[in-house]
């Protein structure tokens, strides 16, 4: 189970405050984007879509992140001139360093620069984040002697560098045998790709790989024979077909106490339901007198942990517990990014009423909730509490609320144009959608951190 699970449940055995899971209006001040400002008066226009896709190994567990910003106007995708790559790359490296505080020791940072952000004085500092630099030049020219030293300065410092596998090409073969790690792109044809695997296998058999664009599970079981270590593409969010299979008993359970919530059943019934299951009557006590140290005093029964907590609070804890009850292993990357889901949605609509903000996170919680419980989406939602609203955008992306998924789910995808086109639609600036999800992903490495005294 994920170490922030078991502080968010009380399960550990630290006394601290649990990291509070209320939503936090969002922060007044924000790097300057390349869509406002008078550092970018001849591109006003331009904004920076922020992508962030998840690096899964070949147990489906989240080891990375891929991370770029690409220019756009509108729902289109802009010419990247030198100065808007910069300015890109600029904003990209000190977002990056706003998370070192909580990145774990496991994961790592990969980002798309431009080779002429090698020079940035920041770039060094991302080792902390264990950091992979994928140069993507515009052009395929030879790499300078001068990048050459760069890159391998920074490799001294701690920085490793991915290189799309592209053999024969001047920028590939200047700079293979400096690469860490290799990509390899299956989007392209089969035999392309085949080419591409021969030719590592040959020069270069003993650097790590890593896929891209890899678009369903049997995509997916073809990355491992060739080498590759990571995968990322749009298999994460594809659905098996788990028609006809029930719930798992213990979401079951939860989901039956989060029915009773939304039919405003009296304390003492939700306390009746607690009482059935000690499991569960345990992880409550355990986290309301964990979160609530500053009382003094011991909450001891059911009751008052149920008064204490109040019904919003105890359905954040429940939906979270449902999410968590999947049974999937600590590290799942559908796990992690149906919490950044949650969490980026509430900040990004930090302007609208607490009760929207809060259907909001649970709608995004529970937007991949039948892949975590492998049900039909339809079976995973019957037994729940949730307004029309959330139902509706969960099961057919159609309401008032299907709009901010979308901008989530299409920052997940690496795909700028469907991100733009949602930002435009809902009248988000993709610069408010790049902080909402920058602070979701800080909220989840935070839950994330280990601490000393637990197990």
């Amino acid at each position: 189970m994920l170490g922030w699970i078991g502080r968010l449940f009380g399960l550990g055995r630290s006394t601290s405050p649990t990291p509070q899971i209320e939503a936090q209006p969002a922060p007044s001040t924000d790097p300057a984007p390349p869509d406002a400002g008078p550092s970018a008066p001849d591109d006003a226009q331009t904004e920076g879509a922020l992508l962030q896709e998840t690096l899964l190994d070949r147990r489906q567990r989240a080891q990375a992140y891929l991370f770029s910003l690409q220019a756009g106007r509108g729902s289109e995708l802009a010419e990247h001139s030198d100065r808007i790559r910069a300015l890109l790359d600029e904003v990209l490296i000190g977002r990056l360093l706003a998370l070192s505080a909580h990145w774990p020791e496991t994961r790592s940072a990969w980002l798309r620069l431009d080779p002429a952000s090698l020079t940035h004085s920041d770039l060094p500092r991302l080792a902390g984040l264990n950091a992979v630099v994928l140069l993507s030049p515009l052009t395929d020219l030879s790499a300078t002697p001068e990048q050459v030293q760069q890159i391998r300065a920074l490799q001294r410092g701690g920085l490793r560098f991915a290189l799309r596998a592209l053999p024969g090409e001047a920028w590939f073969e200047s700079l293979a045998w400096l690469a860490d790690h290799f990509i390899l792109d299956f989007s392209q044809a089969a035999a392309p790709l085949q080419r591409c695997v021969a030719h590592l296998n040959q020069h270069y058999p003993l650097v790590p790989r890593v896929a891209l664009q890899v678009d369903t599970v049997d995509a997916l079981d073809a990355v491992w024979p060739l080498g590759c270590v990571l995968a990322a593409g749009a298999f994460v969010h594809q659905r098996g077909d788990w028609r006809g299979r029930p719930i798992a008993p213990e979401p079951l359970r939860v989901a039956t106490l989060l029915a009773q919530i939304g039919a405003d059943s009296e304390n003492h019934e939700i306390a009746a339901v607690l009482k059935q299951d000690m499991a569960l009557s345990y992880r409550l006590l355990r986290f309301v007198n964990t979160s609530q140290g500053g009382l003094g005093h011991a909450i001891g029964s059911i009751e008052q942990a149920l008064l204490l907590l109040g019904r919003q609070q105890l359905y954040r804890w429940l939906a979270l517990l449902v999410v968590a009850s999947s049974e999937r292993e600590p590290g799942n990357g559908q796990m992690e990014a149906a919490l950044v889901r949650g969490r980026m949605l509430e900040v990004l609509a930090e302007r609208l009423a607490p009760d929207a903000r809060d259907e909001l996170f649970v709608a995004g919680l529970f937007s991949m909730l039948d892949m975590l419980l492998q049900v039909p989406m339809e079976t995973a939602l019957a037994p729940l509490a949730i307004s029309p609203a959330v139902r509706e955008a969960l099961l057919s992306r159609s309401g008032p609320y299907a709009g901010w998924l979308a901008i989530a789910e299409a920052g997940e995808r690496g795909d700028p144009v469907s991100l733009f086109a949602a930002c435009r639609a809902m009248a988000v600036p993709t610069v408010r959608a790049a902080h909402a999800r920058m602070a979701a992903l800080e909220w989840v490495l935070a839950l994330s951190e280990p601490k000393d005294d637990e197990d």
